[in-house]
């Protein structure tokens, strides 16, 4: 009869750390939040896990032929073109907006994400601005 209770034991047991290690391995998974970023976030240092989203948000006015290029993505992937986010409400003619960048991080991690603010057919001119993260 000894015997009997100790196998249900142990059997209850396997089956609480099986349960254990499946809720662990599930959350282990999951992809981390979209990370966004804006102006002041410039000289930030941030962490990323692979895959992980990072959204950058500038302010930009399309109508003065800047805008954000990206300068040295670093081991990070661009996904798709920056959108361009008229103010909401304004109606004003050359009110400035926002520039919006989609990037994934990469499985290395390390290394800088650098944005200039310029005029794209201007060349050997030095950017208006300048923004950037280091990546670890």
């Amino acid at each position: 009869m000894m015997r009997g209770g100790y196998q249900m034991k142990s059997r209850s047991l396997f089956l609480v750390v099986a349960a254990v290690m499946v809720v662990l391995l599930a959350a282990g998974c999951a992809r981390a939040e979209p990370l966004t970023l804006g102006e002041k976030d410039t000289g930030r240092t941030v962490d990323l896990s692979a895959g992980q989203k990072l959204i950058v948000r500038l302010p930009s006015n399309a109508t003065t032929g800047f805008q954000w290029v990206v300068a040295d993505a670093g081991p990070m992937t661009q996904l798709g073109d920056p959108v361009y986010k008229a103010p909401e409400g304004s109606g004003a003619v050359g009110a400035s907006g926002t520039q919006v960048f989609t990037f994934a991080a990469g499985s290395s991690g390390a290394g800088e994400l650098k944005l200039e603010y310029r005029r794209p057919w201007e060349k050997n001119v030095p950017a208006e601005k300048t923004w950037s993260v280091t990546l670890k």
